[in-house]
């Protein structure tokens, strides 16, 4: 993926007759900067007044005009390498000289995703037949055919392995596609990888088709970036072999009705309060429960025994010497969400990290198994998964710190 760096003529499809030269380059894991001489749109907290003997640039404070300006919009272009689009392009206001009377004058936007190829006028809402791209090193890929396909509820999945042993995965939906949806799909992909193997992956290319197109247009994010590939080792959970082109189709299937929050348990919040951490986690009982088991009203503790029961049908222990485990972590929820106290603070705590550090597993395993995973597959994995060994011990030493906290304060230790 080498770096962009091209010239042109750019505009707003709101304004087609007002065409500004300018720069528009990108680096690998980064957004694009397009780099305007002149103004494409004026801004409403820093407009320019023109007079006949010279230009000004007025600055104001106005909450309104700035939010205003900050309004995502969408660019096009006609430059040395084709045809852009920079979709959700964000005015910016980096810092200037201010003897450069010509860098006062520029205007520089950040696009969120810049489209090389075609102008779509539309942006987020142009209709798309289908989104290809690949995922990482060939390392994750080696179970796929060199060329096969499998189909779902969404729609086909095609795999194609170029002569550079990339693998590209091809999704032509049953519904209709856009960019989101598109972005959605290679994140899905990414999603089951991560739940499924343990691992955070990086996509290097992404291309979309638009409806009745035959050409494949690049898609440029900052997600996109070379130096971050990796390759399979022992502290995988999953094997990579178990992800097949089918789990992969079915998956896709599964994630029309997920609204993406399987993502919130492959990722969960990390390096932030424990109160944080746990409203997250404990909150996605209900969530998850709902779309892959029912939808109808229940109690959130009916919720968290159905799933605890599916994860104890793979792993026994895997809440192990927790007491009461859909009751626990019903009451970290309320304590939390609600202000259900009651118990001394030190207690809480000590609740808190027990309920989001066994969730977030419980649900691991419970997507898992909807996801098609055997239990038996997911069980032999969790016996030499690292990661997870060190969840139950520290999950146990997390009880006894409770356990001993709670004797200290009955003794008035504390």
């Amino acid at each position: 993926m080498e770096p962009l760096e091209t010239t042109g003529d750019f505009w707003s499809p709101d304004n087609p007759a007002k065409r500004v030269p300018g720069i528009l380059t990108r680096e690998p894991g980064s957004r694009a900067r397009l780099t305007l001489k002149t103004r494409v749109i004026d801004e409403l907290a820093a407009p320019l007044e023109v007079t006949g003997t010279g230009a000004s640039i007025t600055h104001s404070g106005d909450p309104g005009r700035i939010v205003a300006d900050g309004v995502p919009r969408v660019l096009l272009g006609d430059t040395s390498e084709g045809p852009v689009t920079c979709v959700d392009s964000y005015l910016q206001h980096p810092p200037t000289n201010g003897f450069d009377v010509a860098a006062m004058f520029q205007q520089v936007w950040d696009p969120y995703t810049l489209i090389v190829g075609a102008h779509l006028p539309t942006g987020r809402a142009a209709t798309l037949d289908a989104v290809r791209f690949i995922i990482d090193s060939p390392g994750w890929w080696t179970q796929l055919p060199d060329a096969g396909s499998a189909t779902s509820a969404a729609g086909k999945v095609v795999c194609e392995r170029g002569d550079d042993k990339l693998m590209w995965l091809e999704f032509r939906p049953s519904f209709t596609l856009r960019l989101r949806s598109a972005d959605r799909a290679v994140r899905s992909v990414m999603t089951l990888m991560k739940l499924a193997v343990d691992v955070d992956l990086t996509p290097l290319c992404i291309q979309v088709r638009e409806t009745a197109q035959g050409d494949w247009l690049d898609v440029k994010t900052r997600n996109q970036d070379p130096s971050k590939t990796s390759w399979p080792d022992h502290h995988n959970l999953l094997p990579p072999s178990s992800v097949t082109l089918e789990r992969i189709a079915e998956w896709l299937a599964i994630e029309q009705t997920m609204d993406g929050l399987a993502a919130a348990a492959a990722n969960p919040v990390e390096k932030e309060a424990i109160q944080v951490q746990g409203v997250v986690a404990c909150s996605l009982i209900e969530g998850i429960h709902k779309r892959i088991v029912d939808a109808r009203e229940m109690h959130y503790v009916k919720r968290a025994r159905a799933l605890h029961e599916t994860a104890l049908r793979i792993d026994p222990e895997i809440t192990k010497p927790v007491d009461k485990w859909p009751e626990l972590v019903k009451e970290a929820r309320n304590d939390l969400a609600h202000h259900n106290t009651g118990r001394p603070f030190e207690e809480q705590v000590y609740n808190w990290m027990i309920a989001e550090s066994s969730v977030i597993w419980v649900l691991r395993l419970c997507l898992l198994s909807h996801a098609g995973f055997t239990d038996q597959e997911i069980a032999e994995a969790l016996s030499d998964h690292q990661r997870y060994k060190f969840y139950r011990e520290n999950l146990k030493m997390h009880v006894k710190e409770r356990s001993d906290e709670q004797a200290a304060l009955s003794t008035g230790a504390l």
